[in-house]
């Protein structure tokens, strides 16, 4: 398989994992990659030829079992790579996307399972992500968390992760909002889109562009 076939993999399950819908749609495909149709048409037929997903034409597709272990594979490699870069390498936790995309495509099976260890087994990649099970579909019990944008006023929270969006997090190291910070949130002003909370005894205004990528718990 080609680094082009995994990330249209990784794509579908990224995908289904936001929607309550099974089937991702060729036109859901074009606007994430910003690819033609022909070339996404001609992707997802080669997907479905080797089994890593179930076309419905005019429909959509959805990945067999196959498929989601493949996905599962590449992210459990992506996190883990992150989680080097960030704590061996001194890479900072918007930097570190770009670079571990690269080595997903390239680590064995045992590299994985060193690194792995040599990493001390870490539950975590810097964004506040689960790394899967080893066995990739035995994902770990997550928590029940929600969008910053969706949260109650007057409410206490954390961050627990954060989507990995290299402008969201500089904005965020502009902010000095991390992973596992704690705060209050005050007002959510639903007309111009802003959630207002105090952290840190400081008073911060927070936009839904933002804080839709931001992942919290009720603390």
């Amino acid at each position: 398989m080609n680094r082009a076939q995994e990330d249209y993999i990784k794509a579908i399950y990224d995908i289904e994992s936001r929607q309550e819908n099974e089937l991702v749609s060729n036109v859901q495909l074009i606007r994430y990659f910003d690819h033609t149709a022909q070339s996404v048409n001609e992707m997802v037929n080669k997907l479905s030829q080797n089994s890593f997903v179930d076309y419905k034409p005019y429909k959509g597709s959805k990945l067999t079992m196959k498929g989601k272990t493949e996905a599962i594979r590449l992210i459990r490699v992506h996190r883990i790579w992150e989680k080097f870069l960030v704590g061996k390498l001194g890479y900072s936790w918007e930097e570190v996307h770009e670079e571990a995309e690269k080595f997903e495509h390239i680590t064995s099976k045992k590299m994985e399972e060193r690194l792995y260890s040599f990493l001390g087994e870490p539950e975590f990649c810097p964004h506040g992500n689960k790394i899967p099970d080893i066995d990739y579909l035995k994902e770990k019990e997550q928590t029940i968390k929600i969008q910053l944008n969706h949260t109650e006023e007057n409410q206490n929270y954390f961050l627990e992760s954060v989507i990995d969006d290299k402008d969201v997090l500089t904005y965020l190291n502009f902010l000095e909002i991390k992973i596992g910070d704690r705060f209050l949130v005050t007002r959510i002003d639903t007309m111009s889109e802003v959630v207002e909370l105090v952290i840190k005894e400081r008073r911060l205004n927070i936009g839904f562009k933002v804080a839709k990528h931001l992942y919290v718990v009720k603390n």
